[in-house]
């Protein structure tokens, strides 16, 4: 009677479990804007280095992802180098969050510079 008992429960147990699943909505993301950027300069002199990230979204927006990466790579030269990163992004759309909540876009952009003052005796 135990044995019984047990599968009955076990079997009511994963019922219920099967059908929470089924009727329980799924999780949503917020849209993300997303720029990765290095400016790397080895050289006698700093390069002048700079970054101008634009950002936008319209309208509810859930589950979509605009991600970029920039790398700029400066070695010697006989002047001051220069590196600008100009990035302009937009994302727009989506289908909204069917719950309800909506939340805003997350925009986030890191722009590293980077430089390596070199010795005198570098031949580049």
């Amino acid at each position: 009677m135990q044995y019984n008992l047990l599968s009955t429960s076990s079997i009511s147990a994963l019922l219920v479990l099967t059908l929470t699943t089924v009727f329980t909505e799924s999780a949503f993301a917020q849209c993300v804007n997303s720029h990765v950027g290095v400016q790397l300069n080895i050289s006698r002199l700093p390069a002048k280095q700079g970054s101008n990230i634009e950002m936008e979204s319209t309208g509810p927006c859930t589950g979509n992802v605009n991600s970029s990466t920039a790398t700029q790579v400066n070695i010697g030269g006989k002047g001051q180098a220069e590196q600008q990163q100009n990035v302009n992004k937009r994302i727009q759309g989506g289908r909204g969050n069917p719950t309800g909540v909506n939340g805003p876009t997350i925009n986030n952009s890191v722009v590293i510079p980077i430089n390596v003052k070199t010795p005198k005796n570098f031949n580049r």
